[in-house]
C-alpha cells in the first residue's frame, strides 16, 4: 500500500559539517545551527579582530575603527546565512565573480562564433536518425512522449493504486539510468490533421478555385494558428544510461511497464531525430517573434 504522505529524505551528500547543533544556557535556546556556519560566525569574528588590531586598520581614528567593525559584522552576518539550499551564501560569491564579466554572461550562437560554450550548455555529440542521444559525458539516451492517467478527478481507489504502482516502479530501478521527466509547453501537433488535409487534396477530382481556396484556408488556420499559437502541455520522459546496455535494461523497464499496466504510463511513444531535435528546440532556440519585438522595441 502506498504511503498517504512522502518526506524528503536527508542527502547522502552531507557531512559533519552540515550537522545543526543548538546553542543553549539555562533558559535561552538559539535557533539550530549547521556547524559550519558557526565555524564561519567564529572564524569571521576572529580575523576581524585580527584585522582592527594587528594591521594598518588600527592606526585609524576611532570614528573609521567603528565604522569599519560595524562593516564587518554585517558582511560576516549577511555571507554567513544559509540559503534555501543549506548553504552559506559566501559559497556564491565565486559563481558571482565569474558571472561579473560581461563576456560570461553571454552565449553567442552565431555561425561564425565559437560553439565551444554552447556545446558545454547543450552537452550533447549527436542525434541519430532512431532518435538516438549520444552525450557528451559518455552516456546514451532516448526520449519517449509519454502519457499518464493522473487527472484532478481521481477517486480514491484509483489514486492510490496509481501510487502503489509508481511506488512499487521506482523500487525495481536501477540507478544505472537516469529518468528525467520534461514538462514544455509547445504549439499543438498537427501532423495527422496536416497529412489528411493533403490526402484530400490529392483526392480532389475537380479543381474548382473556391474548394481550393476553402482547403489554403484550412490549411492557414492549421499551419499559422491551431499549429503555431495554440500551445498545450507535452511531457517527455528521457532515459539516459551511462551505457547501451544501462539504457537497454531501462527500455525494457519501461516497455514492461507500458505493457503490463496503464496507472503510472498510459502511453509512452519513441521520438526520432526531427522529433527530438523539435523538443529541444523548446529549450535551446529563442522565438522569432521575441526577436522582432526586441527589434521594434530597439
Amino acid at each position: 500500500m502506498a504511503k498517504m504522505s512522502y518526506k524528503v529524505p536527508t542527502s547522502i551528500a552531507r557531512s559533519f559539517l552540515d550537522h545543526e547543533i543548538t546553542l543553549s544556557k539555562g533558559g535561552w535556546a538559539a535557533k539550530p545551527s549547521p556547524i559550519k556556519q558557526l565555524l564561519f560566525f567564529g572564524g569571521g569574528f576572529l580575523v576581524l579582530l585580527w584585522v582592527t588590531t594587528s594591521t594598518f586598520i588600527a592606526s585609524a581614528g576611532p570614528v573609521f575603527i567603528t565604522l569599519f567593525v560595524i562593516w564587518g559584522l554585517a558582511a560576516i552576518v549577511y555571507f554567513g546565512g544559509m540559503t534555501k539550499t543549506k548553504e552559506l551564501r559566501a559559497m556564491n560569491v565565486p559563481a558571482l565573480l565569474a558571472y561579473a564579466p560581461k563576456g560570461a554572461r553571454h552565449v553567442y550562437t552565431r555561425r561564425s562564433s565559437n560553439p565551444s560554450d554552447f556545446y558545454s550548455i547543450v552537452g550533447i555529440d549527436g542525434i541519430d536518425e532512431d532518435g538516438r542521444i549520444h552525450f557528451s559525458d559518455g552516456g546514451e539516451g532516448q526520449v519517449y512522449l509519454v502519457v499518464g492517467s493522473a487527472s484532478y478527478l481521481l477517486f480514491d481507489e484509483d489514486r492510490i493504486g496509481i501510487l502503489a504502482r509508481v511506488d512499487a516502479f521506482w523500487r525495481k530501478i536501477d540507478t544505472a539510468c537516469e529518468w528525467s521527466t520534461i514538462t514544455t509547453k509547445e504549439p499543438q501537433r498537427i501532423y495527422h490533421q496536416v497529412a489528411n488535409l493533403e490526402n484530400r487534396n490529392q483526392a480532389l477530382q475537380v479543381r474548382d478555385p473556391d474548394l481550393i481556396e476553402l482547403q489554403n484556408e484550412q490549411y492557414a488556420i492549421l499551419t499559422q494558428h491551431v499549429g503555431g499559437k495554440f500551445t498545450s502541455i507535452h511531457q517527455y520522459l528521457l532515459l539516459k544510461g551511462t551505457s547501451v546496455d544501462a539504457l537497454r535494461r531501462g527500455h525494457t523497464a519501461l516497455q514492461a511497464e507500458v505493457e503490463g499496466s496503464a496507472l503510472m504510463i498510459k502511453e509512452a511513444t519513441v521520438l526520432d531525430r526531427d522529433e527530438v531535435e523539435s523538443m529541444l528546440r523548446v529549450f535551446y532556440q529563442v522565438d522569432d517573434e521575441l526577436l522582432s519585438l526586441k527589434a521594434s522595441l530597439s
